[in-house]
């Protein structure tokens, strides 16, 4: 079954940032060599460290959203902050409704074009483990 993106949303330290519109999230593990002589000339790996990072775009309202204040002071301060992103699958669905971490603001490019609204993509690097839930049915 398909999952429709338009039902997805963030919260950031359990505030919603009621003006995103598309968030992104790359998980990657380090591959560590674990080559032996008994591999016979093949290269073998194991997994290593895990990170994840990703984006948000959001439609420019400073002052009006909340969640948006939130990220924007937290890329001024460097602080860490708690990110919920949700996917747009329903209640019934088991898998990867949500995503749950903390996160640093790492960047954020404002972009200003003349035939559409202003945006803010903010750019974030995870802190620690990154945990993949099941919406709550």
């Amino acid at each position: 079954m398909a999952i429709q993106g338009y039902s997805g949303s963030v919260t950031v330290d359990a505030t919603a940032v009621g003006t995103a519109k598309v968030w992104s999230l790359d998980m990657s593990a380090n591959e560590t060599d674990a080559t032996t002589f008994a591999d016979g000339g093949w290269s073998a790996v194991c997994a290593g460290l895990k990170t994840w990072s990703g984006s948000i775009t959001v439609i420019f309202d400073a002052g009006a959203d909340t969640g948006e204040d939130g990220l924007i002071q937290s890329f001024i301060d460097g602080t860490e902050v708690a990110w919920i992103l949700k996917t747009g699958a329903g209640t019934a669905v088991g898998t990867a409704g949500q995503f749950l971490g903390n996160a640093v603001v790492t960047s954020m490019p404002v972009t200003n074009d003349v035939s559409s609204c202003l945006e803010v993509t903010f750019g974030f690097s995870g802190r620690g483990a990154l945990t993949i839930q099941a919406i709550p049915i």
